[in-house]
């Protein structure tokens, strides 16, 4: 494909890497120094201007298959979107966007975006399934099922048990779709033993979350939660404030900058205490809750000291508590802390857009575990030519993945069914390196 990324920023610069391999990309930013750094560690195509001056596209020579407008500013997003249609053939466009306002159908009609990604909203909205399954983290939900996919880590003492074992005491309504061992990741087969202080990624549906989790976790607390204290007054920590807030919870939003915490306040419309604070005192923080803190979120975009605060808040028994991480290589270290870890805004961007690219209107394709591994999806609606057949897998192509097909509500190894039927669902669960060869064999008759 061709594609022309605005913004070299971090979600830019990642989104370049990526994609540069099997494509044509061109990267367009207004920092000079920026474009000339990128030069030399991406094989792309860069363009130092302005993405708002419509001169700027006329040194694009061909049609282009995908444009990602991915700045700091809505503005420049929506507006370099309307002008680079105006000026080359462009068949989609996918817009980052912060404001609410500008997030609705006729805006998207108007300006002709295919996709239009919301990486705070859509990181705060994760937060619900956090309060209503506490010890789960990085929930992520699907439009062909209402199963999920998330993470639970096995207490210090879990006994080693198969996952054959354990998932067929379930009836078949969960899997296991990978496991993070000492920070490695890798798609088990059913042979493979739990063991303690494994991070386990299962795929379920959410009547059978408690359960897991009672099994699994050392701890289970049912009480709900209750005060909870969010340090970062930043675009996503307002947003995780106003969810947190709909689930009933007093919430403590705090920033060690003045202009953040008025921000916040009118953002807000003073719905949410948001308190300036340097951070330092997080003692005086806890003591001005009636109660004990039930959760601590640390959403600053600075992931060091996400950690610091987060270790702090363990040490004084809060029990929940929420790192947002902005960089991969923190995540993994994170956890092995024992804090639950959520995606940035930028990560999120990042993950988010890739997913739109590597999806189809057929094949939808997730990444999870930091991007270690891959999961896609295939319904069988009417239509499908696939019906009445069970497309062959290789031994070779077997050993990349762990494949499923969902039938009433049950996962069946792909090996053990007949032939598919309408409205199956098949299930593949990869290491991202595998990704390629598996959404290939998982895409065929795809234009159907």
């Amino acid at each position: 494909m061709n594609i022309v990324i605005a913004g070299a920023g971090k979600v830019g610069f990642f989104l370049a890497k990526e994609l540069m391999e099997d494509n044509e990309v061109t990267l367009i930013d207004s920092n000079e120094g920026t474009i000339k750094n990128l030069e030399e560690s991406l094989d792309v195509l860069t363009i130092y201007g302005d993405v708002e001056d419509p001169n700027l596209y006329k040194n694009i020579q061909k049609d282009v298959d995908l444009f990602v407008a991915v700045t700091n500013s809505d503005e420049v997003n929506l507006l370099s979107s309307l002008i680079i249609d105006n000026i080359v053939d462009v068949k989609k466009k996918i817009v980052r966007l912060r404001n609410n306002f500008f997030i609705n159908d006729n805006i998207k009609r108007k300006l002709n975006i295919s996709t239009m990604i919301t990486p705070a909203i859509d990181v705060a909205q994760n937060f619900k399934y956090l309060i209503d399954f506490p010890h789960i983290s990085n929930i992520k939900t699907f439009e062909q099922t209402e199963a999920l996919l998330l993470s639970i880590r096995a207490h210090d003492e879990f006994g080693d048990t198969s996952i054959y074992d354990f998932i067929h005491k379930y009836n078949n309504k969960i899997v296991v779709a990978g496991i993070e061992r000492k920070s490695q990741f890798f798609v088990p087969d059913e042979t493979e033993m739990i063991q303690p202080r494994d991070v386990i990624y299962f795929f379920l549906f959410p009547e059978a979350v408690n359960s897991i989790r009672e099994k699994i976790c050392d701890e289970v607390d049912n009480k709900p939660l209750k005060n909870c204290i969010i340090y970062g007054a930043t675009q996503l920590g307002m947003e995780i404030a106003k969810v947190l807030a709909k689930k009933g919870l007093n919430i403590k939003l705090i920033d060690k900058s003045l202009e953040n915490c008025q921000h916040a306040n009118t953002t807000l419309k003073n719905s949410i205490e948001v308190i300036k604070s340097n951070y330092n005192n997080l003692d005086v923080v806890l003591d001005s809750f009636t109660g004990e803190i039930d959760l601590f979120v640390a959403a600053t975009t600075d992931d060091e000291f996400n950690i610091i605060k987060c270790i702090e808040a363990k040490q004084k028994g809060v029990k929940k508590i929420v790192g947002i991480y902005n960089n991969n290589q923190y995540a993994t270290l994170m956890r092995r802390l024992g804090i639950e870890v959520v995606r940035g805004e930028k990560m999120n961007a990042y993950f988010t857009i890739l997913e739109k690219i590597n999806s189809t209107k057929l094949v939808t394709q997730k990444a999870y575990c930091n991007g270690a591994g891959t999961v896609c999806l295939r319904k069988i609606y009417s239509a499908s030519k696939l019906i009445d057949t069970k497309p062959f897998i290789s031994d070779k192509l077997n050993k990349k993945g762990s494949f499923y097909v969902l039938r009433d509500e049950k996962f069946i190894l792909y090996k053990d069914i007949g032939k598919l039927h309408e409205g199956d669902i098949i299930i593949a669960f990869m290491k991202k390196d595998d990704s390629k060869l598996i959404t290939t064999w998982l895409k065929q008759n795809d234009s159907e």
